[in-house]
């Protein structure tokens, strides 16, 4: 069969046929009929068809659903292995799939044995230079920076590549949209997790989400993926969860950036039988590394049972029952599974309890629930500050009664921290070199700061701190080396919890700045607000008065608050 065309197979790639004279011209269908030198499984008989091309090509043509699937990537395996080079590939209506598959009978094969042969054949792709070997190139590159999260920004014809390292975003390549498309759309039909994705196929119209294992090596990283349109193109953002064993990383409170007032009083609200402990933050602020932290401190008590529900499981420590929770989008399916985990964790006698992140109405009742059955419970939770828990759990969105959470025994802490930039030991320069006298003083007058001990990130870096791959050139304050935790920790006593039960949340937030009993350039941390640990590490050195106001805003600002 041949439909007649001058369009050349190349041109097709990546584009949708609706009309049956925009076929490519071709010789033969390779899968099916009495010259099919393969086949496809047999309910994709229908859906998917290679078309034999002049000079031992092929050109893939299928349903919307079945593109970069696994059956749509075994098969241009199957074609590449015998010989074949692909001339391009595109989806189709039902229609000229019809047209295209008349009175056409597929080949004899065993269906069982194709279902096999693809997914060792999947294995072998995943491998391949194209797509998802490109994707995997990406990703090893993001590794091997030590970056967290991966970003593509799809505009136009060009697809634009950045990571972000110490908690900034950098630009580490840029590819044609197709590259990036072919890639991304692998990867999420392929690998993806099949209960965590939105839709069965990659959409770039719409917001979906997803998580996806990837290998590479003897690693296996999980990928949290959002998507979403955006103007003239969509953007793809994948978080880098890499899995850990605690105890081998020796997660510890100080070398993440705690001071030793504020790990006494972790250690202080650990070590109480009840309530709950509550870490706040935005998104990639570190809230999970320090929740694990906490739980391996935990751990290494073996007189307690725990618990922990997540999604995923990211650290896994001794002791401790990881109960792995893989959300779907459909929200009564995810309600359903986490209620599983919770009457399982009711059942398995515990004492505490480790949920990932109260996030919706459902899990802030089940923390509720398992505070006031007794049980000790860490959890995260997306608030502005660490006062702001109790804000965010008594909105809307999450519904508790504000006399219910303000409880004397509901709060064992209230944490909320942030990630600043460190600057790099080998390269720091002093800011009285490098700020005007102007810009410093602020630092002194208002927060008593001496700014002969305020330390700068380098404009230009060096050896010890600059990334490979990375384009540096349009950047300023680049010397840094890592991110530290600013954070403020408050164990809320029965005046401040009478406050927050009327709702006189200023109040009780200027109730504990009143507890402040230590300069700014001292470590003990009681009445200070993440701000104020920041502008501790600025007196050692630490923490350029840049990302310090990128993070918290001008000292004039903060004035008011001293």
């Amino acid at each position: 069969m041949s439909v007649e065309t001058l369009t050349p197979p190349s041109s097709k790639a990546g584009q949708h046929i609706s009309n049956i004279e925009d076929v490519p011209t071709f010789s033969s269908l390779l899968t099916h009929g009495a010259e099919a030198i393969t086949t496809v499984p047999k309910d994709k008989e229908r859906t998917l068809v290679a078309l034999g091309l002049n000079g031992n090509g092929y050109f893939l043509l299928c349903m919307p659903e079945e593109q970069h699937k696994l059956a749509w990537l075994a098969l241009r395996e199957r074609l590449k292995a015998r010989g074949y080079t692909p001339g391009g590939h595109a989806t189709c209506s039902e229609e000229v799939m019809n047209v295209l598959l008349q009175d056409v009978t597929r080949a004899s094969k065993d269906a069982t044995f194709q279902i096999e042969s693809d997914v060792n054949a999947v294995n072998e792709v995943v491998n391949e230079p194209q797509p998802i070997g490109w994707f995997r190139d990406v990703l090893a590159s993001c590794i091997n920076l030590d970056a967290t999260h991966l970003h593509f920004e799809l505009r136009g014809n060009c697809a634009l590549v950045r990571v972000r390292l110490h908690g900034l975003m950098h630009e580490l390549t840029s590819v044609p949209k197709q590259t990036a498309l072919d890639g991304i759309s692998a990867v999420y039909n392929a690998v993806a997790q099949e209960r965590s994705c939105a839709g069965g196929v990659f959409n770039p119209a719409l917001a979906q989400q997803a998580m996806i294992p990837f290998a590479l090596g003897s690693e296996t990283v999980n990928l949290r993926i959002q998507s979403h349109p955006a103007m003239s193109g969509f953007d793809v953002t994948m978080r880098i969860v890499r899995a850990k064993k605690v105890g081998r990383e020796k997660l510890r409170l100080d070398t993440l950036g705690y001071t030793p007032s504020q790990i006494d009083d972790l250690h202080m609200a650990s070590r109480r039988s009840l309530g709950g402990i509550f870490i706040a933050g935005v998104g990639g602020s570190g809230k999970t590394t320090t929740l694990n932290t906490l739980l391996a401190q935990l751990a290494q008590e073996r007189y307690r049972k725990i618990v922990s529900i997540e999604d995923p499981v990211e650290c896994y420590a001794n002791g401790v029952s990881h109960f792995s929770i893989q959300h779907h989008v459909d929200g009564h399916q995810a309600s359903q599974r986490l209620k599983s985990a919770w009457m399982a964790f009711l059942r398995m006698d515990p004492d505490v309890g480790v949920f990932g992140e109260v996030r919706d109405e459902f899990s802030a009742e089940l923390a509720l629930n398992a505070i006031h059955n007794g049980h000790k419970i860490l959890t995260t939770v997306h608030a502005l500050s660490a006062l702001g828990v109790v804000e965010r759990l008594s909105s809307t969105a999450f519904g508790l009664r504000r006399d219910l959470v303000c409880q004397p025994d509901f709060f064992a802490a209230l944490v909320y921290q942030v990630l600043t930039p460190v600057n790099c030991l080998s390269c720091k320069v002093r800011a009285l070199d490098v700020m005007s006298s102007e810009a410093l003083a602020p630092y002194q007058t208002i927060f008593g700061l001496d700014v002969g001990d305020i330390y700068c990130a380098s404009e230009h870096g060096c050896d010890e701190c600059l990334k490979p791959n990375i384009d540096y050139s349009e950047l300023k304050h680049v010397g840094v080396k890592g991110v530290k935790v600013n954070a403020e920790v408050i164990l809320p006593d029965e005046d401040m919890l009478l406050l927050l039960k009327d709702g006189k949340d200023i109040e009780a937030r200027q109730a504990w700045r009143a507890k402040r009993i230590a300069k700014f350039d001292e470590s003990h941390m009681i009445g200070k607000e993440a701000w104020g640990h920041a502008l501790y590490d600025m007196s050692r050195g630490l923490i350029d008065p840049y990302y310090f106001e990128m993070n918290f805003g001008s000292p004039k600002l903060l004035a008011a608050k001293v």
